[in-house]
C-alpha cells in the first residue's frame, strides 16, 4: 500500500518541531516494512529530502521565513495530494496550514489539536475568526478522521459530517524513557516547544517567580526549541529569575534523559493540548508532573500520573510545586504510579491502530494513478 502523509512539522524544524512530528516518525518506523510511505513536510533552513528510517521524505515550500515557508508548503502540498500516486493519503491537520483536501481522492485527516477555540485570544478577533472558520470547513469535509485523544475526538465530533468515520489513534512512549535512572538534582523542569501561548510559558514563569519569594534557592531549567525562544531571556529577566533559570536550546536526546532524571518535577501549564506527549514521556521517566487540567491532559495523566491544577492559574501552580517540593515521600509515590500509568502508551499498538485506519481509507475507492511529482 502506498501512503502519502502531509504534515508541515518536522522534528528538526526550528519553528514547529513538536510532538506530532515525533509521533509520525515513531509510527512510520514501525510500519516501514508494511507500507510504502512518503512523508511530505515543510521546508526550513537545513532541511533536505531523504530516504531514511525505511520511508521517503519530501520537503516542499520555501525554507523561510516561517510564515512564507508555511504558506508555500500549503500550496505545494495541496498539489501533491491532488496529483501523486497513493492508495491512502493523510493530512496531519493544522488550521494554520491552509492545505485543501482533494475531494475525489482517498484522504484522511489526522487531528492532533484544535486551534479554533483559542485562535481569537492568540491572534485577535479578525484572524481568530478566520482560523476558526477554516478549521470548521476542513473538519466538515473530512470523510475519515483520527484524533490523538478521546477528548479531542469529542471536541471535533460536532463539526464532522454525518457518517464520517472517526476514531482515536493515540500516542506512545519510547522505551528509553522508562530506563531513566532517577537522581534528583533539585530543579524544576519545563521540556517542550518554546511557544509562549500554547505551552503557557508566561504562566510558568509567573508561578516560579511566586515560588522564588518563598524559596530563594528554587531553580528552573527550560529545555526545548521553537520560534519563541528569543523571547525567553527578556521574560525571565522581567521576573527576576535570570540567576536561577537555565535555558537549554535544542537539547540532544541524551540531555533530555539526563534532565528528566534530575528534575524534582516537570511543570506543564499548557493552555491547550491535543494529547500531551511530554507528560507521558515524563511519567515514563518517573518525573512527577504538575500540569494544567485542560483538554486532554486529565485523560493522559489520570488520577495517578501526576498532579493537575486549574488552567492559567500561576498561583495554584506555585502552591502545588511548593507542596511537592516539601514532600519527598509524595514525589516518590507519584514517580512510581506515573511510571506504571505510562506503560499503557505503546508505540507498537499506536502503529497497528494507524495501519488499520490507513487500510480503511484505501478501501474507500481505487487509488488515483499518476507518477510522483518531480522533487
Amino acid at each position: 500500500m502506498k501512503v502519502v502523509h502531509c504534515i508541515y512539522d518536522h522534528p528538526r524544524n526550528p519553528w514547529v518541531g513538536g510532538g506530532g512530528a515525533v509521533r509520525l516518525m515513531e509510527i512510520y518506523r514501525r510500519l516501514a516494512r508494511r507500507v510504502d510511505v512518503t512523508l511530505v513536510t515543510g521546508n526550513f533552513p537545513g532541511a533536505r529530502g531523504a530516504h531514511e528510517d525505511g520511508f521517503r521524505h519530501e520537503v516542499l515550500g520555501a525554507p523561510g521565513p516561517y510564515a512564507w515557508s508555511r504558506l508555500t508548503y500549503s500550496r505545494a502540498a495541496t498539489r501533491f495530494l491532488r496529483d501523486a500516486e497513493y492508495d491512502a493519503g493523510v493530512f496531519d491537520f493544522s488550521a494554520y496550514t491552509p492545505l485543501r483536501l482533494p475531494r475525489s481522492r482517498p484522504v484522511g485527516l489526522m487531528l492532533g489539536q484544535m486551534a479554533g477555540p483559542t485562535a481569537r485570544r492568540r491572534w485577535g478577533r479578525l484572524a481568530g475568526v478566520g482560523v476558526r472558520a477554516w478549521e470548521r470547513h476542513q473538519l466538515a469535509g473530512a470523510r475519515h478522521v483520527s484524533a490523538v485523544s478521546a477528548w479531542l475526538l469529542d471536541e471535533a465530533r460536532p463539526l464532522l459530517r454525518p457518517g464520517a468515520d472517526a476514531r482515536v489513534v493515540g500516542a506512545g512512549v519510547d522505551e528509553r524513557f522508562f530506563s531513566v535512572q532517577r537522581a534528583e538534582a533539585g530543579f524544576l523542569l519545563f521540556y517542550g516547544r518554546f511557544d509562549v501561548f500554547q505551552k503557557g510559558l508566561d504562566i510558568l514563569l509567573d508561578a516560579v517567580a511566586r515560588l522564588a519569594t518563598q524559596r530563594p534557592g528554587v531553580r528552573l531549567v527550560m529545555a526545548g526549541r521553537g520560534r519563541d525562544a528569543p523571547l525567553l531571556p527578556g521574560m525571565i529577566a522581567e521576573r527576576g529569575l535570570a540567576a536561577s533559570t537555565e535555558i537549554v536550546v535544542d537539547p540532544t536526546p541524551e540531555r533530555v534523559l539526563q534532565l528528566l532524571g534530575g528534575a524534582s518535577a516537570l511543570l506543564m501549564p499548557s493552555r491547550f493540548e491535543g494529547f500531551g506527549m511530554v507528560a507521558a514521556e515524563a511519567m515514563a521517566a518517573g518525573v512527577p508532573v504538575l500540569a494544567s487540567a485542560v483538554d486532554s491532559l486529565p485523560e493522559v495523566i489520570g488520577a495517578d500520573g501526576g498532579i493537575l491544577v486549574p488552567g492559567e492559574d500561576a498561583a495554584a501552580l506555585a502552591r502545588a510545586a511548593a507542596a511537592l517540593l516539601d514532600a519527598p515521600e509524595l514525589r516518590a509515590k507519584v514517580s512510581a504510579s506515573a511510571r506504571a500509568r505510562a506503560g499503557r502508551y505503546s508505540w507498537d499498538q499506536v502503529a497497528a491502530d494507524h495501519l488499520a485506519w490507513l487500510h480503511l481509507i484505501a478501501e474507500e475507492r481505487p487509488a488515483f494513478r499518476r507518477p510522483f511529482p518531480a522533487p
